[in-house]
């Protein structure tokens, strides 16, 4: 039975078949090769003194496994492919079958942002010059009632003009604060909220002129790594760079 066909719902008292059991059941034969080369590959290396080999004779066995092993290998490998070939191209064409269909939706949410966008960002540039007016003309009362009293001869009316004034200017120190935040909340609307959001973005404009050390310390590991790695393959050991050991991994492979 293909993955693909696998039933996904069974009928009362049925197990559904996994995806793996699947996959035992079509390739029996594969992981009957892969478990007797597995068999003999441990005997082979369990029959070495030490481990380590002695002789021409007792290397032979081992290429032979070897070299077998990198065919399995490589038949397991053109198998999978072959076998998720038409599952990759379902899914390749399920997404660019939704990714068309939904472009026009996000399209007109995109434009229509914009749209509602300018005209909130209009009125809200409104509210925050009309409250800093508010404001303004709340510290300006504020200091004329400052100067009455101030410049009032009558104890008790300069008492009376001295706490109207101190009224004011705490009236006029609420709206300068609701100043500074007028305009920042959402819009609420019979037909939804209205949102504007900020963030800080960049656009890189001349890559040389960029200080990398001002970056180190927001770089991680993986990062460094994937730069050490591209200056080693460039340079080889003919450049030491501070902080890294530039060494030769070799390895053995076999071939026939």
């Amino acid at each position: 039975m293909q993955v693909s066909d696998a039933p996904s719902i069974a009928g009362p008292g049925h197990n559904l078949a996994t995806t793996a059991d699947i996959l035992r059941d079509r390739f029996k034969p594969l992981l009957d090769e892969v478990e007797d080369l597995a068999k003999r590959a441990t005997a082979a290396k369990n029959a070495l003194t030490d481990g380590a080999i002695a002789n021409d004779n007792e290397r032979d066995p081992f290429i032979a496994l070897g070299i077998e092993a990198r065919k399995l290998a490589k038949r397991l490998g053109e198998t999978k492919l072959a076998t998720t070939k038409p599952l990759r191209e379902e899914v390749t064409e399920t997404n660019r079958f939704f990714d068309t269909v939904i472009t026009r939706p996000e399209n007109i949410q995109s434009a229509f942002e914009t749209i509602v966008g300018r005209y909130d960002a209009k009125k809200r540039e409104e509210a925050r010059i009309a409250a800093a007016e508010v404001a303004r003309l709340a510290q300006e009362e504020a200091k004329r009632k400052l100067e009455e009293a101030a410049a009032s001869t009558h104890s008790v009316l300069g008492d009376v003009l001295m706490q109207e004034a101190a009224d004011a200017e705490h009236r006029a120190a609420v709206l300068v604060n609701e100043a500074v935040t007028a305009g920042s909340g959402p819009t609420r609307t019979e037909a939804g909220t209205v949102s504007a959001t900020a963030k800080w973005t960049h656009r890189i404009t001349e890559p040389s002129k960029i200080p990398l050390e001002k970056l180190r310390p927001y770089m991680s590991i993986d990062d460094i790594d994937k730069f050490v790695r591209a200056y080693v393959r460039a340079n080889k050991n003919t450049a030491p760079l501070p902080g890294v050991e530039i060494f030769q991994d070799q390895k053995t492979s076999f071939r026939r």
